[in-house]
């Protein structure tokens, strides 16, 4: 395949050549989009879409038919393309580039942020004589990318030149910080499902920032690529009529699990204020126990504590050793709203003390947690009012408090962060904006 040297080039350099056929030269069509696949660090062109006629749909052509490219002029294939079934398997991992990129936005994972793609950069990897592949190595967001689009580049430059004496700056993002919001397969009627992978790098707090600058639409698809647990945490941190208006828009199936992971009282409220079909169809797919839990705690009075507080923590035996819970706390740290304290409790689940992570890591690994732990924590019962718990909070300065039912059978946590939440709601961001 020969072709003018040429280290790097653009997609819109490419978008509207004129495509030939090998044999005669004859004209058969123009490009309207590069098919790439994603298997790769960086995406690899591996065909093209070309349009023949105005009335028919573009046919794809394998990038293993193109013979020659002349940069900036035309590109010679070997022609006609490969049969309809061909066809279907060629393209089976591959998005179209122009559909997906162009004019939409994309998360930049490098800065934590949405931007517009206003071109791509290609990389032209000439190994061989009969072996050229293009990569697509940046994503353009600047000013210059629009001005290369339209046709104008040279000559705005030129003057931008002559009046600042230095040229337009370049703004790329690197395609291993691209995350696309959504992907158009060579048919462009299928939409892949999003590889969120370079997601879950994101704290979910930078994560619910981006989702919140994104249409309805972008927001569910990537919530519903990740991993159920990154999912969670994100939506947790979303204003919430967002979060709620991507719950409604989910199936029960996907919900659930994002629903089993989250902390048990953001579950309740947002499973609360979903309608009831929404709510009973969840609850179908969740298992028994977690199900009971959920309405237990819905059935709890909005101004006791019941009802903000957490069921998931670290709980420990006065005979276990300190070894022991720490290795507990590592493994429960990632689903446990409050890992920096463990509850002591006897056979019967009641409350026996507590012990911060502070005091295990500083204690010798073979001591016994009844040695080491605070005994008559001070808890609160489940009706008790929040108001009195946040005054608890600033009096005592704890993370978070046990709350036992009349037995002193620990039945949760109830954190500072919420119990403040809940006594000055304008302080959230959702009630704010």
């Amino acid at each position: 395949m020969a072709l003018e040297v040429v280290k790097f080039s653009y997609l819109s350099e490419f978008v509207n050549l004129p495509i030939l056929r090998i044999s005669d030269n004859k004209r058969i069509g123009k490009l309207v989009d590069l098919a790439a696949t994603t298997m790769q660090v960086y995406p690899r062109v591996t065909g093209l879409l070309v349009r023949t006629h105005r009335s028919k749909p573009p046919i794809y052509i394998p990038w293993s038919n193109v013979k020659r490219m002349v940069f900036k002029e035309h590109i010679a294939v070997e022609y006609p393309a490969v049969g309809a079934d061909q066809q279907a398997k060629a393209a089976e991992n591959e998005i179209l580039i122009c559909k997906t990129f162009l004019d939409k936005q994309i998360i930049s994972t490098e800065g934590y942020k949405i931007v517009r793609v206003n071109d791509l950069q290609l990389l032209i990897e000439d190994k061989a004589k009969e072996s050229t592949n293009l990569w697509v190595v940046h994503i353009d967001i600047g000013f210059k990318g629009i001005l290369r689009r339209i046709g104008i580049l040279r000559p705005v430059n030129s003057a931008f030149r002559w009046v600042t004496d230095r040229d337009i700056k370049d703004e790329f993002v690197s395609w291993k910080y691209v995350q696309p919001t959504a992907t158009s397969s060579v048919y462009a009627s299928v939409q892949l499902k999003t590889d969120a992978s370079k997601l879950s790098e994101i704290h979910p707090a930078d994560l619910a920032d981006i989702l919140e600058d994104l249409g309805t639409d972008e927001r569910i698809a990537l919530i519903e690529s990740l991993d159920n647990f990154t999912a969670a945490q994100t939506l947790q941190e979303m204003q919430f009529k967002n979060r709620l208006q991507i719950v409604e828009s989910m199936e029960p199936v996907r919900l659930a699990p994002i629903i089993n992971e989250m902390q048990m009282d953001e579950a309740v409220d947002l499973l609360d204020a979903c309608d009831i079909q929404k709510r009973q169809a969840v609850y179908a797919v969740l298992t028994p126990e977690k199900v009971t839990e959920l309405k237990e705690l819905s059935t709890l009075s909005v101004y006791s504590v019941g009802s903000i507080m957490n069921t998931d923590f670290v709980s420990a035996k006065p005979i276990e050793t300190a070894g022991t819970v720490v290795k507990r706390i590592i493994v429960e740290c990632e689903k446990s709203e409050m890992y920096r304290y463990a509850y002591v409790l006897d056979e019967d689940e009641r409350l026996l003390g507590v012990v911060s992570l502070r005091n295990l890591l500083i204690s010798d690994a073979n001591m016994l947690i009844a040695d080491i732990m605070i005994e008559q924590a001070i808890s609160v019962q489940i009706d008790t009012r929040i108001r009195r718990v946040a005054r608890l909070f600033f009096k005592y300065n704890f993370e978070a408090i046990p709350v036992v039912d009349d037995d002193d059978k620990l039945q949760g946590i109830v954190s500072f962060r919420d119990a403040l939440a809940s006594v000055y709601p304008e302080i959230k961001e959702e009630d704010s904006v």
